[in-house]
């Protein structure tokens, strides 16, 4: 269980130092093309059939918004041994969208750079993907978000361009979008990550620290 220790103190995420990009081969622009490298470990982020449009994915009358901060050891855990059944409900049975929301609980400087990186993510339609990936990266500890990593990420990532996701991720618009998913979230009740926020034309159900997909899905299904 994360608390949510930043949502009321109104500063900032903290913005990473800047770091020049790693040099690559093949020139520049070299890595703009798709990259065609083998599927990220653990198989696809979003299960097949399944739309996905920036940090959305499914489509449907219930807005289901996942926060998650991806320093959070809690949060990768509930996020790998939910999100693929949930997704695959989802889709089946027309309930509704599913979105990412990284949410910066803290002042690790990883957790806003991996926040960054979703969002760069999303505008290629690739965040459910780099959100497993960091995920992985946190588990394994180190210094687990950098360029040269999110760089790796990237390149297992097929149809993701790589050096676009990498500046992308150091946009300054970034911060602005994490402290409005920080604002977002306040105003939800969230108050620990990883919590699911479930609106539909029946109301709104907020579910903390979900121990399976059904847990979701009930809630989903109580507000349709």
């Amino acid at each position: 269980m994360v608390p949510l220790a930043m949502a009321d103190s109104g500063a900032p995420p903290t913005k990473p130092p800047e770091q020049p990009p790693a040099a690559e081969p093949g020139g520049p622009g070299a890595e703009d093309a798709p990259q065609s490298g083998a599927p990220a470990p653990g198989g696809p982020a979003v299960p097949g059939g399944v739309s996905v449009s920036g940090l959305q994915a499914g489509s449907g009358s219930v807005d289901i918004r996942e926060y998650v901060d991806l320093s959070s050891a809690a949060s990768g855990v509930a996020h790998q041994r939910i999100v693929r059944t949930l997704l695959s409900r989802v889709a089946a049975e027309g309930l509704g969208s599913v979105s990412l929301r990284p949410l910066i609980t803290s002042t690790d400087l990883n957790s806003t750079e991996a926040g960054c990186a979703v969002l760069a993510a999303g505008k290629q339609n690739k965040a459910w993907d780099v959100t497993a990936a960091l995920f992985r990266a946190q588990a394994a500890g180190g210094d687990w978000v950098n360029p040269t990593v999110l760089r790796r990420i990237g390149s297992h990532i097929n149809g993701l361009k790589v050096n676009r996701f990498i500046n992308d991720a150091r946009g300054p618009a970034n911060y602005s979008g994490l402290n409005a998913i920080r604002s977002e979230a306040k105003a939800a009740g969230v108050t620990v990550t990883p919590a699911f926020v479930v609106r539909g034309p029946g109301g709104t159900k907020l579910v903390t620290q979900p121990g399976s997909a059904a847990v979701v899905i009930d809630a989903i299904k109580s507000v349709q």
